[in-house]
């Protein structure tokens, strides 16, 4: 599934298009909702058909030639329905992606150290000076016992105004990649469990009274 479009950056005839796609795709979903509720319906009085047959009274119960016009009746959807399957099966179904979990931001009454990346460099190949147009900031968690810090990392965008380059210090290396948990975090959970034997659930809780409760299942990846 594509990522939705931005609408501010489409011109009238895009944003017309667009419009006329999701009418059609509209159009579309509801004839085969009609057309699954119909087969829904229709399924839904067989079965009750089937049990009454089955555990009706006697006196309500379905002659011979009812039960076999019945049998008929539900080979005939049964046989439909598996041809419709198989037609499915031949076109691959657009597959949605898996919405990823946000991320809880990190609290802003901690103490942040602002760590700087910038290139040694601010002259582009061609020889002109570079200009800072941005920056990327990425949040990073520290621990000291008993206390939670933030590492705020700063990675200046740098371009040329002659030949459009961009330059940007690279991503410092990470033990976990895109991961917020500093080295020092890292190592302070590994020894609690494994050199100090401290459980993952009385280490949430130490954690907790620091300003910030890891959920064990966090601490356990």
């Amino acid at each position: 599934m594509t990522s939705s479009p931005n609408l501010d950056q489409l011109s009238p005839d895009q944003l017309r298009a667009l419009a006329a796609q999701l009418l059609s795709q509209v159009d579309t979903m509801g004839k085969k909702i009609n057309r699954d509720q119909t087969v829904i319906e229709k399924l839904t009085f067989e079965i009750a058909q089937l049990k009454r047959l089955k555990f009706a009274k006697r006196s309500e119960q379905m002659s011979p030639e009812q039960a076999s016009l019945l049998d008929d009746l539900i080979d005939t959807d049964i046989a439909a329905i598996e041809a419709e399957l198989q037609a499915l099966q031949t076109v691959p179904a657009a597959t949605e992606k898996k919405q990823k979990p946000k991320r809880t931001a990190l609290p802003p009454e901690f103490t942040r150290t602002l760590i700087h990346h910038e290139p040694d460099n601010t002259h582009c190949p061609c020889g002109c000076a570079l200009k800072r147009i941005g920056e990327d900031i990425s949040e990073k968690l520290d621990y000291t016992p008993g206390v939670f810090t933030v590492e705020r990392h700063v990675r200046g965008k740098w371009v040329c105004d002659d030949c459009e380059t961009l330059i940007q210090a690279p991503v410092p290396a990470q033990i976990i990649d895109k991961g917020i948990p500093t080295a020092g975090l890292l190592a302070h959970v590994m020894i609690a469990k494994f050199a100090d034997h401290l459980p993952l659930y009385r280490q949430e809780s130490i954690f907790g009274r620091a300003g910030l409760a890891i959920p064990r299942s966090t601490l356990a990846q």
